[in-house]
């Protein structure tokens, strides 16, 4: 298999598990997603949805700074989207210590954290491949003394 395809493949079952525990929230956790109307995560449907959503953009976000900057553009872009996806993970632990979320259901605490995890492994990911793997991303960073046909 192609690791592009596992990769893809590996998202989605992260996806559909981070969807699954959003979903499934004990009953105290049930009651505070109707009171603070988090309706996107009200069903499985919906949390799945609003999961793929995220990562899919994300996804998107990352090929589109692989494909079309340079080198350094890139390699920042990719530790901005880090800091900002650590951050986020930062920001869920803090809230979900609180005593109110802690009560929620342990499922439901897993996958507010699970989703940032997802992102800071994808954007990190890139970033690696962005800086380890000298490739030629587009025909404009080959074309150098000789020529397109050089390469």
């Amino acid at each position: 298999m192609n690791r592009k395809w596992s990769s893809l493949l590996l998202l989605l079952v992260l996806s559909v598990t981070d969807a699954y525990l959003l979903a499934h929230p004990n009953l105290i956790g049930k009651i505070g997603v109707l009171v603070y109307k988090h309706h996107y995560i009200r069903n499985f449907p919906r949390a799945l949805l609003t999961v793929m959503i995220v990562v899919g953009v994300s996804l998107a976000i990352c090929e589109l700074i692989y494909r079309f900057t340079q080198k350094k553009t890139a390699i920042f872009s990719y530790l901005a989207l880090t800091g900002v996806a650590l951050f986020w993970f930062m920001y869920v632990f803090v809230t979900f210590s609180s005593f109110s979320y802690r009560i929620t259901g342990k499922a439901f605490i897993y996958g507010a954290h699970l989703l940032p995890v997802i992102l800071t492994g994808l954007n990190l990911r890139y970033l690696f491949k962005r800086i380890l793997v000298n490739e030629p991303v587009n025909d404009t960073l080959t074309e150098g003394k000789n020529g397109p046909e050089a390469v």
